[in-house]
């Protein structure tokens, strides 16, 4: 019975460690979304948010579960795409990159 009580409450802990971190996130998604370089209109398109509700969700930092999940998917979409980009720009420059003609001789 000790063990089973012992248990519940790690679950508990984990459960308010996890609730900490949502907070955190919520709290700082308005701050997340001014330094995207999405503008406005493409996030809410993209996460079918109505506009109306963005921003008044921006302004009381009160976005729901399920609209930050969107949201946090479209702008780790941006960070990953920004990080190709970059990985591309290294390569090219390392000389890592081959030319169109190369690649048509390669794989003609």
């Amino acid at each position: 019975m000790k063990k089973i009580i012992y248990i519940a409450i790690d679950i508990l802990k984990i459960m308010e460690i996890l609730l900490h971190e949502v907070r955190i996130l919520l709290d700082s998604l308005p701050a997340k979304i001014k330094k995207s370089n999405f503008k406005p209109q493409a996030l809410i398109k993209m996460t079918g948010i109505p506009s109306a509700t963005f921003y008044k969700r921006m302004k009381d930092k009160s976005f729901t579960i399920d609209e930050a999940e969107k949201l946090v998917k479209v702008l780790d979409f941006e960070k990953n795409l920004e990080a190709s980009l970059n990985r591309g720009e290294n390569d090219i420059l390392d000389g890592r990159a081959q030319t169109i003609e190369e690649l048509e001789l390669k794989y003609a």
